[in-house]
């Protein structure tokens, strides 16, 4: 018999430690907070550090108290904004400090007096806020002058691609009612201080002193905005008006933001802490990406970065990596992005503008893999084939999927292998030997694309069995043309017909799917799980380190590390074609990123704790896959449109107790908690128990609608309910 598992809920919501500059003194008690990070476990550079609250990307030089460093609110970029708050005559030392997505806490202390700090960004405004608390700590009266330094330049961005948008207009520094102005234009950046600070117009520069005596203190408040310079100025009136209601009300959504995404995603617990954070990491991306800004064409928006102005344009395969779990988190948000995508047209461009909804950048040889991907999932996790019938761009949904899906295929010819012509675009590899033309993980991707299409026909009532057959055929031609018995691996072909061997970790993304059989899933396994070529301590090398064109400085597709989506992805499929132990190596090289950085980047070393440093992506929307990893990998969890749900958990070794409670699916809510070999699934007053090795099948309603839904345990070897 299965003991009862209490499903652990370690944290509670209402009791975040948000409290200001407090709680950096109190010992950073981060811990009722999911996704705060103490300073001494960060590595990221200071140039890769900052804040975000869905409409400001704030950059925060976490070394020196008092400081921030670039400002980014849509459609205003500051990329060279400098704010410095000096106590005493210089900067202040950091000494600790905490980071959350929308603030940093940090202490420190210069000559006699303790300082506290926060910076903060100010909900439903373009508004930060800095608070520093000066404490004497001599037994002797203090004077401590204060200088408050402000500058940068001004412009309106329309575009925001790769790249973070950059600014270079001079602005005219003007003290006005009290603030500080630097005007450009009709635009303006305002800074606004407490009572006690004087702005200089000459110099853009505010001044405060204050006498403390023995064990004295101050607490002195900068608020400061960007926009039109109305708007700026007015928000910064009404926040230095209150500003304890400010800090108050900035705590209060983000505790509402992080309920709300628990709301929609299950929390994870575990008997091994670093599998807890690794999970509450990943799903940090959801929060930092998320944007709410008038000017967008959607609203919310999920952008493909944010942090410090990067990469905030939306590509379409980092955004598809998430298919399976942005239903859950956002239904309505996945069927506008899907859209848009769509009528940017998946053909010609591999990203769209947030401003503007252009498409721009080439075609990448992965856009139709994750837009039909995308739309089939979304049609799974939610039941809704009704959006199937919805149109983009003059074509329905199950026609543009069908369309993605087949394409590059002639059906009035036998399936054939697409040639993908000389590019780079794929791995982009920098040394200059190809992987280009006839590539086997890009045809071989083709296979789910044809079924997932051919199931969303049938789900529409419109069938196409055509495509099935075609998939089984492709199967048919990639083995036979570009297997290699004895390299246990898949060739390229070049233009002229001549094959040769890329060893990338793309090849692994077949793992999982019906195109390989039993001999090419365990010549590639065999390559996958060996130290010499792909696998490393901290985690997989984006190409083996056998191949020739492996590079050491080419983190993401050509060397010693991998794309931050990659390595969970892989393990999913691991887990779904019946390799959990596969999984399980990779997973648990990849535990210390939920230790080490506040958010993620575009790709994370594997031969030590590192991260590629030489991207604007720094905070990447598809960290949220080791997430979805552990729901739909690790616990098996597979829904289907007409309302079915399967339970098929395996536990890692590392953490053999482990429990995903409110996981929401078709209407249903759902409690699932393993203890080494056995398991059970919680909904409501119902309780299943099972041994890890049968699946847990819950009957959807629309299957037996008269009288009701159906549970029952299935095996390896069929139902048993």
């Amino acid at each position: 018999m299965l003991l009862r598992i209490a499903i652990p809920l370690f944290f509670v919501l209402g009791t975040l430690s948000l409290n200001g500059p407090g709680a950096a003194a109190e010992g950073h008690r981060v811990a009722t907070d999911p996704f705060a990070l103490d300073g001494d476990r960060n590595i990221l550079d200071e140039a890769h550090f900052g804040i975000v609250n869905g409409k400001v990307a704030l950059g925060v030089p976490y070394r020196r108290m008092g400081s921030v460093r670039g400002l980014w609110t849509p459609p205003y970029v500051s990329s060279d904004f400098d704010l410095r708050v000096e106590a005493l005559g210089e900067p202040v030392a950091t000494h600790r400090y905490t980071w959350r997505p929308y603030c940093v806490e940090r202490t420190g202390t210069a000559r006699g007096i303790a300082v506290e700090e926060v910076t903060m960004l100010i909900p439903d405004s373009r508004a930060g806020l800095v608070r520093m608390t000066i404490k004497n700590t001599t037994t002797q009266e203090q004077a401590v002058p204060v200088a408050i330094h402000v500058s940068g330049t001004l412009d309106r961005s329309n575009q925001w691609r790769f790249s973070a948008p950059r600014s270079q207009t001079g602005t005219t520094p003007r003290v006005v009612d009290g603030s500080l102005n630097l005007e450009q234009g009709d635009k303006a950046i305002v800074a606004r201080g407490s009572k006690s600070i004087r702005w200089g117009p000459s110099q853009p520069r505010g001044r405060a002193s204050v006498s403390l005596p023995p064990s004295g203190q101050v607490t002195l408040d900068v608020v400061y905005a960007a926009g039109e310079t109305a708007e700026a100025r007015a928000a910064c009136r009404r926040i230095a008006a209150d500003p304890e209601k400010a800090i108050a009300d900035a705590r209060a959504a983000y505790a509402a933001q992080v309920q709300r995404l628990f709301e929609k995603l299950p929390r994870l617990e575990s008997d091994n802490p670093a599998f807890n954070r690794l999970y509450q990491r990943s799903l940090v991306h959801l929060i930092t990406n998320r944007w709410d800004v008038p000017t967008f064409v959607l609203r919310p928006y999920y952008g493909t970065g944010s942090i410090n102005g990067g990469c905030v344009c939306e590509y379409l395969w980092n955004f598809g990596e998430n298919w399976e779990i942005l239903p859950l988190l956002d239904a309505e948000a996945t069927r506008t992005h899907i859209k848009q995508f769509l009528a940017t047209d998946t053909t010609k461009h591999f990203a769209f503008d947030p401003s503007t909804g252009e498409g721009f950048g080439p075609w990448y040889m992965v856009n139709q893999e994750k837009i039909v991907g995308m739309i089939y999932y979304y049609v799974k996790n939610t039941g809704d084939v009704a959006f199937l019938g919805d149109t983009a761009d003059g074509k329905t949904i199950l026609q543009h999927a069908l369309s993605n899906a087949t394409y590059g295929d002639d059906p009035r010819r036998p399936v054939a292998l697409i040639d993908y012509g000389p590019s780079n675009a794929h791995l982009e590899l920098r040394r200059g030997i190809p992987y280009n033309h006839v590539m086997p993980d890009l045809n071989g991707r083709r296979y789910n694309s044809f079924v997932f299409a051919a199931e969303l026909a049938d789900l529409a009532g419109k069938p196409a069995p055509q495509l099935r057959q075609r998939a089984e055929q492709l199967k048919a031609v990639l083995k036979r043309q570009l297997w290699n018995e004895e390299t246990r691996w898949f060739d390229f072909q070049d233009e002229k017909g001549k094959k040769n061997a890329r060893y990338t970790v793309q090849m692994f993304k077949l793992l999982g799917s019906q195109v390989l059989d039993v001999e090419e899933e365990r010549g590639l396994l065999g390559h996958l799980l060996s130290e010499k070529e792909f696998l490393s301590p901290f985690g997989l090398h984006g190409l083996a380190k056998i191949d020739l064109a492996y590079d050491p400085a080419d983190i993401d597709n050509g060397g010693p590390g991998a794309c931050t989506c990659f390595p969970p992805q892989i393990a999913e499929r691991l887990f779904k074609a019946g390799h959990p132990d596969a999984a399980e190596a990779i997973l648990k090289r990849i535990l210390w990123w939920g230790d080490r950085m506040p958010y993620w980047g575009d790709s994370l070393v594997a031969e030590r704790i590192d991260y590629r440093r030489d991207t604007p992506l720094q905070c990447t929307i598809d960290g949220a896959t080791v997430a979805q990893c552990v729901i739909f990998g690790m616990f098996g969890v597979r829904a289907e449109a007409n309302g079915d749900i399967r339970i098929d958990p395996h536990p890692p070794t590392f953490a053999p107790k482990v429990a995903l409670s409110g996981l929401r699916l078709h209407g249903r809510v759902l409690n699932v908690a393993v203890d080494g070999d056995r398991y059970e699934v919680r909904e409501g007053d119902k309780v299943l128990r099972a041994v890890v090795g049968q699946s847990v099948l819950l009957r959807g309603a629309r299957r037996q609608p008269e009288s009701g839904k159906r549970v029952g345990v299935e095996s390896r070897g069929g139902a048993v309910e």
